[in-house]
């Protein structure tokens, strides 16, 4: 346990188990890269990913889960993707911003999971995290629990329960009914979930923090402490490890030193990790290791040892007193033998978690870095701007759209301070912000498929100092037909097409058809090429088990038969094959509206 040589990326922790399926999935995360959201939606894929290179692939693994899947992130603190894709577009409806708390931060990390299988009792997961949904390479820890329902409620589920219940209520913008009735029963869920417990573990506990009617009270006394936590300061240290008789931490040396001279002194020993530690990230591929070697930290970690156990606490929250007292956190509990994780057993010098640890002499007294703390204040107030409540008005332009700029409550900008606001997909148009005004200017001749509540806000002081983040604005008078178009975009051959088709109507299956480069996916001559036999199955099998699968390509099929490109796009002879399955779709389910 805890061996800094075992290691899981998160498409693994996150992806079903065999013959299962996911049904719903609740993530939070502190800070969020739009690239990085991408990564779920993959792990979730009934078909097999090997990577995100095929542009198919990923297109229906996020549009397959996007009305399954709930995101909450901390307001202020989405990032940019270095490029922007449209493929984001399918983020939209899965992505809810967070405002943070007073004088705290929306900061839990995790994931809860609802797999279902024919003839299968559903499955659970809960994964409990340090890092955020983001493509930051440091060490982590991570806690993946697997669970069946049971049929009793269980009082140590609560808090969990309380906290994945309390999120839609936290969001700026309402969550629709659907995806709250879906949250609200996972939440009723887990509090009949018996988990699988890490070997070795007696006894299992969860501790909330900043959730109404749940008061976080974890036990942290005991005779010998370690703390693992990148960020944290005198009043934090001095919650975990009060009356302690041994202390020894693990933390960044810029948040050592800026510990008080006495705090440091009471100390054991202080490490850092090591900068030849030497191991790289398991994702890195040999062209990017140099840049990905994990020699910064961002795990969470507390052992407690108290009689002849070991209590160890991971999750979210760092070392700081505002993560014990005014954020939204969560930590895990586990308990058993000090033999298991306790810290002699830890930080033996023969132990892999030592081995990636360096000793760091640390005085304290730092005083604060001037350039650091005006940065803070500049990530501060675009905190505060990004809270304006934005909302992006389409309208008509010239065969194109209009985008307008507002903000309901009017915007914050500091004296010392520029603002710019620019739609995420169309680049280079930014607009000013200025103090106090709620309507921020308009963008023109804007294709559809560049129509986007994604904002980016960028915030410039007088020394040149720049702060930037993506903001999910409200879009008043969005085309119906938008996500449409984008989809539509992005099937811009007919290989891509039957490709997607496959992917589509695999039913969970990764058809071979999915995976062939279908340069001879039609058969035929003449005007009037048939799709090949494996299209026919596919589509046949489709119609028996899910017909409303042809209901989802048929939007696509309509949507690329209105234009001339689009049309181009399909088979030959794709367009008379539909129409006999469509009929065939309405003789089935006479109901159904393809």
């Amino acid at each position: 346990m805890l061996a800094p040589d075992s290691r899981r990326t998160l498409i693994d922790q996150l992806r079903p188990p065999a013959g299962y399926r996911l049904n719903a999935a609740v993530g939070t995360t502190f800070t969020l890269d739009l690239t990085a959201a991408l990564v779920p939606p993959l792990a979730f894929a009934s078909f097999a990913v090997r990577s995100t290179t095929d542009p198919v692939s990923v297109l229906e693994a996020v549009r397959s889960c996007a009305d399954r899947v709930d995101v909450f992130a901390q307001e202020g603190y989405l990032r940019a993707p270095s490029k922007y894709t449209a493929l984001t577009a399918f983020l939209e409806p899965m992505l809810h911003e967070v405002p943070a708390p007073p004088r705290g931060l929306f900061h839990p990390k995790l994931w809860l999971i609802r797999f279902t299988a024919d003839e299968e009792a559903d499955a659970y997961r809960l994964v409990v995290l340090s890092r955020n949904l983001t493509e930051d390479h440091a060490w982590d820890v991570s806690l993946t629990l697997d669970a069946s329902r049971g049929t009793r409620a269980t009082a140590a589920n609560r808090p969990l329960s309380a906290l994945i219940r309390s999120l839609p209520s936290r969001t700026r913008q309402p969550v629709p009914a659907d995806r709250l009735a879906r949250i609200d029963q996972l939440a009723e869920d887990v509090r009949y979930l018996e988990w699988e417990r890490p070997e070795g573990v007696t006894e299992l506990a969860f501790h909330v923090f900043g959730v109404a009617n749940e008061r976080a009270a974890p036990d942290f006394t005991g005779y010998r402490h370690l703390v693992v936590s990148p960020f944290l300061n005198d009043a934090g240290l001095g919650q975990l490890t009060a009356g302690t008789k041994s202390a020894t931490v693990v933390s960044r040396a810029s948040s050592l030193d800026s510990l008080a001279p006495e705090t440091v002194h009471s100390l054991d020993a202080t490490y850092v990790v090591s900068t030849v530690a030497g191991l790289d990230d398991g994702d890195a591929t040999e062209d990017d290791k140099p840049a990905a070697l994990l020699n910064d930290l961002h795990a969470k970690l507390v052992v407690v040892e108290r009689g002849q156990q070991a209590h160890l606490f991971l999750g979210s929250a760092n070392a700081t007193d505002a993560a014990l007292n005014r954020n939204v956190e969560i930590l895990v509990q586990l308990t058993a033998g000090k033999k298991n994780f306790g810290v002699g057993t830890m930080l033996d010098p023969g132990s892999p978690f030592l081995g990636m640890l360096e000793q760091y002499d640390a005085v304290g007294g730092a005083l604060p870095d001037p350039d650091a703390e005006a940065q803070w204040q500049l990530e501060n107030a675009l905190r505060v701007l990004a809270s304006r409540r934005w909302v992006v008005s389409v309208g008509r332009y010239e065969g194109a759209y209009s985008l307008r700029f507002e903000t309901r409550d009017g915007a914050t900008v500091p004296a010392d301070m520029t603002a710019q606001v620019e739609p995420l997909a169309h680049p280079g148009v930014a607009c000013a912000v200025e103090d106090g005004r709620t309507n921020h200017g308009t963008v023109e001749c804007v294709p559809l498929i560049e129509v986007s509540p994604f904002l980016r806000l960028r915030l410039t002081d007088d020394a040149g100092r720049e702060a930037a983040c993506v903001v999910r604005a409200e879009l008043r008078g969005d085309p119906e037909c938008r996500l449409d178009e984008v989809l539509a975009s992005q099937i811009d051959t007919p290989e891509k097409f039957l490709r997607f088709l496959a992917l589509l109507l695999g039913l969970g299956q990764a058809h071979p058809l999915a995976m062939m480069g279908l340069g001879d996916a039609t058969a035929g001559s003449g005007g009037g090429l048939a799709p090949a036999p494996q299209v026919f199955e596919i589509v046949i099998r489709a119609l028996a088990r899910s017909p409303e699968s042809i209901d989802d390509l048929d939007r696509l099929v309509r949507r690329m038969l209105a234009t001339e490109n689009g049309a181009a796009n399909l088979p030959d002879g794709f367009a008379s094959f539909w129409d006999v399955v469509t009929a065939s779709r309405m003789k089935l389910t006479p109901e159904a509206t393809p």
